[in-house]
């Protein structure tokens, strides 16, 4: 490869990386848009009981059902063209929502905007992969360590923008800032350096089949990746979902609650951006050390019947943590080039029914039981990610 190309190569992939990176700094705000503004929807819809939790569980089935169509454009459209585009479905979508005059009107905005949420999530995903390949850990961990930057940025922007606008204007600013998103993708992807993004983009994917899935389930590495996504995911939603409600009915300390959940976006953006920069020689190894490390420090902190202390355990969950999503998302994609969007999105697939599967355990189970031995089922998956992770490892070692 002359140095001509070679130099084409890395404005090509540096392209692809600022438009992976933009993105996904837009979608962290419109991803916390449900925790935020969920009192104003409450209070403007005057909703009750279940209804209450529409906003956000809609808009993770709507993530969710996305994945599926996800692996009908692999091979067949451009992953740039593809996030362009689903910046302007969640553009259209985020003024369906704000304007909805109605409650079921809005909960299909908040559907479809978390479906095209997941074309965003995956295609930035992949793109890194794509790009980046062997440094893949490293980019991914700047990708959502920027992730992290905007949801800790977007309670401090919302309450200081919801001075001056009620909470249907903040839905119309988040959707001219995704068509702004939108026109720099495709103007960044565009002009000059079009032909090398095209195919540096594209990644000369092959169009999705059965037998992918299949034959990629066949692997038993494969399938400890997923079930360690499926874990790993369940132990964070499940801390960050019941943390609030533990401090509140065992301590009356919700704003300490509220607290030890900025304590941990903190921890995990750090870990996330430093991680980085050392994670590359054994991801594995970090993952695995990770997962041991948050089963204890949780332990810790339910039992240690102190929420100052247990606030600091959140942040130490956080350093230990924060790296899963990189790491599970590249080691997926190994030994699967030209397939990244169907590994990237089935990783997703199955963090998303953790996300989706943990409140309403954790909840069952306290209720039913007793509060700490629901706060004991992350400790549960923090022990089978571990066990998986392990797995994983050992089977890289051997391959």
């Amino acid at each position: 490869m002359n140095e001509t190309v070679q130099n084409n190569d890395k404005r090509a992939a540096g392209v692809i990386t600022t438009a992976a990176l933009v993105s996904i700094l837009i979608y962290s705000f419109v991803v916390s848009l449900p925790g935020i503004l969920i009192n104003d929807v409450v209070e403007a819809f005057s909703l009750e009981g279940a209804d209450e939790g529409y906003m956000g569980a809609l808009t993770s089935l709507g993530f969710l059902f996305s994945l599926f169509f996800v692996l009908l454009v692999q091979g067949r459209v451009r992953k740039t063209t593809v996030l362009a585009c689903a910046f302007g479905a969640q553009a259209l979508m985020l003024l369906l929502s704000g304007f909805s005059p109605t409650f079921f009107l809005f909960c299909i905005g908040c559907t479809l905007v978390g479906f095209s949420g997941g074309f965003i999530d995956t295609c930035t995903n992949s793109a890194i992969v794509d790009v980046r390949k062997k440094e893949s850990p490293r980019y991914l961990g700047y990708l959502h360590g920027l992730f992290g930057v905007g949801s800790l940025s977007a309670p401090i922007l919302f309450i200081w923008v919801h001075r001056y606008i009620d909470w249907r204007g903040i839905h119309y600013a988040l959707a001219i800032a995704s068509i702004l998103v939108m026109a720099f993708i495709f103007l960044l992807t565009r002009g000059k350096a079009e032909k090398r993004t095209k195919e540096t983009a594209h990644a000369h994917e092959h169009v999705f089949t059965k037998k992918d899935l299949l034959d990629y389930l066949k692997i038993k590495r494969n399938i400890a990746l997923a079930i360690a996504g499926l874990a790993s995911m369940y132990m964070i939603a499940s801390v960050m979902v019941w943390i609030v409600r533990y401090m509140t009915l065992r301590y009356d300390a919700a704003e300490l609650g509220a607290l030890s959940i900025s304590v941990y976006w903190i921890c995990s953006t750090i870990n996330r951006f430093a991680l980085a920069q050392v994670i590359k020689p054994a991801p594995m190894k970090f993952f695995a050390i990770g997962a041991a490390l948050s089963g204890v420090f949780i332990v810790i902190g339910v039992f240690a019947g102190n929420p100052i202390l247990l606030c600091v355990m959140m942040g130490l969950f956080g350093l230990c943590s924060g790296h899963f999503v990189p790491v599970l998302v590249s080691e997926c994609a190994k030994g699967y080039e030209g397939k990244t969007t169907f590994t990237t999105s089935l990783i997703m697939f199955v963090m998303a029914i953790g996300r989706i599967a943990a409140p309403i355990l954790i909840a069952y189970v306290s209720t039913q039981i007793s509060l700490t031995t629901g706060m004991m089922l992350p400790v549960a998956a923090a022990v089978l990610t571990l066990v998986c992770g392990l797995y994983a490892l050992k089977s890289e070692s051997t391959a």
